[in-house]
Order: structure tokens, then sequence, then C-alpha cells
């Protein structure tokens, strides 16, 4: 029982190096500084577009967005893009429709 809850311990403490590590190295990178965001309509659901300006060379980036339908909660992510336009959609089902409740731009 105690080698279960030590091999446990040790188990979230190395998760917890793992999860942290991405987040300090995210704060080195320099993220586009004006990106536009527009939403739309699409089947049981709604999308968002995000465009950023101007390209900058050895960045990518795509739309994250932030979904919501009833009591559900999840994010869609689109594809990642060196210029141009990402999207992201939230498609719901036929009787809860789901709707774009907030969005980001992920930056590679």
């Amino acid at each position: 029982m105690r080698k279960r809850m030590a091999a446990f311990v040790l188990t979230i403490v190395a998760l917890t190096f793992l999860v942290g590590a991405p987040a300090s190295a995210a704060e080195n990178s320099r993220p586009p500084r004006s990106c536009a965001a527009a939403e739309y309509s699409v089947l049981f659901g709604e999308g968002i577009t995000v465009r950023c300006f101007p390209p900058y060379p050895g960045f990518t980036y795509r739309a994250v967005a932030h979904c919501a339908s009833g009591n559900a909660f999840w994010t869609t992510v689109g594809y990642w893009v060196p210029f141009g336009s990402s999207s992201a959609e939230c498609v719901g089902g036929l009787l809860s429709p789901a709707s774009v409740i907030g969005y980001d731009v992920d930056v590679l």
C-alpha cells in the first residue's frame, strides 16, 4: 500500500513539472501584436476566425475557441497558419446548439 501511495505522489509531482514547463517557455515567445477576430454561424453552432496583421516571419498561430452548450464547456482549435486566417468552430446538437463564449490565439 505504501509503494502505491509513493508511486501516486511521485506521478503527481512529475506531472506538475511537465505541465509547468511549457507555460514558462511560452513567456519568452513574442505573440503577434494585432489580431482581428470575427464570429460566424455554422449548422448547430458558431465559429470564429482570427487573422493577425502583419504576418511575422518565424511565427505561426491558430485560433482557439472556447465553446459552451448548456452545461457543457470545451475548447476547439483551428489549423496552424503562418499567415492568413485560422478558424475554429463550435458545433453542438440539434436541441442544444453551441456558442463561442471566448477565444485565444496560440503562437508557435
